[in-house]
């Protein structure tokens, strides 16, 4: 427990950290809250073993700053449940999306935290190496677990590793969302036992994809995300995004995907339509052709079957629902 108090106090007594504040203490954890004018995000800390915590994130903002950098030797094992989450460090972005899962150094944790949809929710589970060794050693001896050696398996001296898919991960985390509220802390112990266990196992998968991009590249796509919904009767090819900003077509397309979690076509029908579903509920005095025009839409007929295959039903039979 010291060694958690020792952690913590380098946030909640950092002058810096203006944005963070404790909602609630006591000897199992903290529930720590960040708030800026983009919204609220909660961490909800539980200690597991003694250098060991698993939080759980909840966020629904679009950025805020970290100044935090952990003490010591740190594994963390990521998880990404729903959301997107983009870090900035030393001018490269980190882009998690739903169902991935990083293993990471935490050897540049600092820095710009982007939700580019508004939103993210997952788990961390965090190890400061020595003193987790030396706990897990003395509450499992039959066991063995080497975080080091996990550490440098995926991380390298000081890198990142990220987990695209995989299914016996992924269960581990999910099914921290199902904790027996009478065993949580017996619980938590299992399942970080059960993690590092698949770890020392899982063979690490040549990283040919990056997984991240440079600070400029981002900030063209979020302009670019910025234009296209500023006027949803205004449509632009990828060829002309590319070129209006100055960034290749294929780093356009990769790092779009990356960030919003599907490709610009994909992503902006979805957006146009949710714009529609809002106006058919907030202004029933605009007619079904109208709203097809604000939201791109030059056909009635066309505006309608998009609709009712993204939603079910006719924006007329939508409208009628009750909201």
């Amino acid at each position: 427990m010291d060694n958690n108090e020792m952690q913590w106090s380098i946030i909640t007594n950092s002058d810096k950290m203006n944005e963070l504040r404790i909602l609630a203490q006591d000897d199992e954890g903290m529930v720590i809250r960040v708030e800026n004018e983009s919204g609220e995000g909660d961490m909800i800390f539980h200690m597991v073993f003694d250098g060991v915590y698993l939080m759980y994130n909840d966020f629904h903002m679009y950025h805020y700053y970290s100044f935090y950098q952990p003490p010591g030797r740190i594994l963390a094992i990521d998880y990404c449940r729903e959301g997107s989450l983009s870090t900035n460090s030393d001018g490269d972005f980190k882009i998690k999306n739903a169902g991935n899962i990083c293993i990471d150094s935490r050897s540049h944790h600092g820095g710009e935290c982007i939700f580019a949809t508004g939103h993210f929710h997952g788990i961390s589970i965090g190890l400061d190496t020595l003193i987790a060794s030396k706990a897990l050693a003395t509450a499992c001896p039959g066991i063995p677990i080497d975080i080091d050696a996990i550490r440098e398996k995926f991380c390298g001296k000081n890198g990142y590793y990220m987990i695209r898919a995989n299914d016996t991960l992924q269960k581990i985390f999910t099914d921290l969302y199902r904790v027996p509220a009478k065993a949580k802390i017996s619980y938590f112990r299992a399942k970080v036992i059960e993690l590092l266990v698949c770890l020392s196992v899982i063979d690490k998968e040549p990283d040919d994809e990056k997984t991240y991009f440079y600070k400029d590249q981002v900030e063209k796509v979020r302009a670019i995300k910025a234009l296209i919904i500023s006027d949803l009767t205004q449509s632009y090819t990828i060829e002309e995004l590319a070129q209006n900003f100055q960034i290749s077509q294929t780093s356009l397309k990769k790092c779009f995907k990356e960030i919003y979690g599907k490709p610009i076509s994909s992503w902006l029908r979805e957006y146009r339509i949710n714009t529609a579903r809002e106006l058919l509920i907030e202004d029933k005095e605009k007619s079904i052709g109208d709203i097809a025009f604000l939201v791109g839409y030059e056909s009635a007929g066309k505006f309608s079957a998009v609709f009712k295959k993204q939603c079910g039903l006719s924006p007329k039979d939508y409208r009628r629902q009750p909201h």
